[in-house]
């Protein structure tokens, strides 16, 4: 294995072109391998508090090929290194900025692939991690075979993604540029239409079920894939937890393009 800079050294080309035909699956996508770092495994509730997931060890990220999400590796093109991974940031409402899901995390260890299929699992830095060029390695090319799956996951992430309809709902308003008490009052207005009997188009998400939960019928939605059949069938979305989830993808949307 030859870290990214002398292997383009011996193709007579620069580092960044190494990753260019990388992601043009022209070459085997380089790895990283860190010498310090830490991942800690937390899961979100459906009040979207983030808390430690239970009976998880802290994933070490130290001398362990690691390989990157094409999305970051596209951007360390234009990046300025040493590139910083925050520590995931607690307030005292529980509510947590810098951490990802298993197929959007920029750097991901092997062992993190035991989580996958798992709802609400999230990842983040335990401590501030730099990341330098000399961290990033290419496979040697006599024991790679391009038509290796592995190589194609790493290019190809999954696409199924942890996220809940009232996520992608919000996703989809913040897409539009709609406005947060907007978004909310619309979404409770859908819930009154569907009655939990009609199925109706949430936008960004699809077709579902919603209703007004009895228990709290202005700040609470209660949501199925099914048709309602009793007053607590299904998962519920109050207020508090869309505040918390529209500012946690509003931070992440800006994390991603200040990278």
């Amino acid at each position: 294995m030859l870290r990214i800079v002398d292997y383009a050294k011996r193709k007579d080309i620069e580092w960044y072109e190494v990753i260019r035909q990388a992601i043009n699956e022209s070459s085997v996508a380089p790895v990283v391998i860190l010498s310090q770092g830490e991942l800690r495994v937390y899961k979100l509730g459906e009040d979207e508090m983030i808390d430690d997931y239970p009976d998880a060890e802290p994933i070490p990220l130290a001398l362990i090929e690691c390989s990157l999400h094409p999305a970051f590796l596209a951007r360390l093109v234009h990046a300025r290194f040493p590139v910083i991974f925050k520590p995931v940031t607690k307030y005292k409402d529980d509510m947590a900025e810098d951490f990802y899901q298993l197929e959007d995390m920029p750097i991901r260890p092997p062992t993190a692939s035991n989580y996958e299929g798992l709802d609400s699992v999230w990842f983040g830095f335990s401590k501030q991690v730099s990341m330098t060029l000399d961290d990033l390695w290419m496979p040697n090319e006599d024991n790679v075979d391009y038509n290796n799956i592995p190589v194609i996951e790493v290019l190809n992430p999954p696409e199924t993604r942890q996220t809940t309809p009232h996520t992608q709902y919000i996703e989809h308003q913040m897409n539009l540029g709609e406005a947060k008490y907007k978004s909310w009052s619309f979404f409770k207005r859908l819930a009154v239409e569907s009655a939990g009997e009609k199925q109706i188009e949430l936008p960004g998400f699809g077709p579902i079920f919603l209703k007004r939960d009895g228990k709290d019928v202005e700040g609470s939605v209660r949501y199925s894939l099914t048709t309602f059949e009793g007053p607590n069938d299904g998962k519920t979305v109050n207020k508090h937890a869309f505040d918390n989830a529209w500012s946690r993808i509003k931070t992440q949307n800006l994390q991603k393009t200040s990278t």
